[in-house]
């Protein structure tokens, strides 16, 4: 009842004398009424609520999880246990329910990440990349999709190229990459542990020849090596020790200095 209504209502049943201000006022308020509302609106309001609730619902129950590493590794515990290192520019994903539930552990992997696996003898993990698939019980390991690679530290790893596909069982200290074109991934016979440099912070050598050595710290830095070996023969050089992964300059002076030659980074390697 809008203002006009109101006052032709007071006018009609205004007798001289014998307007009561309160009764009138109770009279106005009986008649107002609450606008209809549009019910088929109402319903309509109702059902995309029902909606949006049961997508959220599924969101939850389905809710993949995806996280980043940018410039520095990441370490993340995962919702069965498993630990998680991240290498720079990587990306790992997962339904948290699923890990944490009864049934298969899946995750993917878009980069180069270290696992520190949780033993669950019933729940297999496994790990999609875009160029390999891993499963695993529990063990250590580094799947390395930049290069299609497999280094497993302790434990055991199916790895083969994609779900359902022959591959290999790879053991402690073993690696193997998968080529392109190729149905089963390679073992790399004189794989040296140094592919997880980044994550234990040193390069491990115990006898292995120098000539492997320098092309690992040339791929590990992006940068080529210049060798003067000074006059000496060092076709058969093999070193021994550790290294300090953050420590470039000291890598190669503390080479040069065990092998009586000269090591200098030239320029960047692509």
């Amino acid at each position: 009842m809008d203002r006009k209504d109101m006052l032709d209502f007071v006018l009609r049943h205004y007798r001289e004398n014998a307007l009561d201000a309160e009764k009138a006022l109770k009279a106005v308020k009986k008649r107002a009424r609450v606008p209809l509302l549009d019910w088929r609106m109402v319903a309509g309001v109702a059902a995309a609520m029902v909606l949006v609730a049961g997508l959220a619902f599924l969101g939850r129950s389905n809710s993949m999880t995806t996280l980043m590493a940018y410039d520095q590794t990441r370490e993340i515990q995962l919702p069965d246990g498993s630990m998680v290192s991240l290498a720079p520019g990587s990306e790992l994903t997962f339904n948290q329910k699923r890990l944490s539930g009864d049934g298969k552990r899946k995750v993917r992997l878009e980069g180069k990440a270290f696992f520190d696996v949780e033993h669950v003898e019933t729940r297999p993990f496994e790990i999609c990349t875009p160029g390999g698939f891993v499963r695993v019980l529990g063990t250590k390991f580094q799947v390395d999709d930049n290069k299609h690679e497999v280094y497993v530290l302790s434990g055991k790893v199916f790895f083969a190229k994609s779900e359902g596909d022959e591959g290999v069982v790879l053991t402690n200290g073993m690696s193997a990459s998968l080529v392109d074109g190729a149905a089963l991934p390679v073992v790399d016979e004189a794989a040296t542990g140094n592919q997880i440099a980044w994550k234990r912070g040193t390069f491990i050598y115990d006898g292995q020849p120098l000539s492997l050595a320098i092309e690992e710290l040339e791929e590990y830095y992006g940068k080529e090596i210049e060798v003067d070996d000074m006059g000496n023969d060092i076709s058969d050089a093999r070193i021994v020790g550790s290294f300090d992964v953050d420590s470039p300059k000291d890598v190669l002076s503390a080479i040069s200095d065990a092998f009586d030659i000269r090591l200098r980074f030239i320029f960047s390697k692509n």
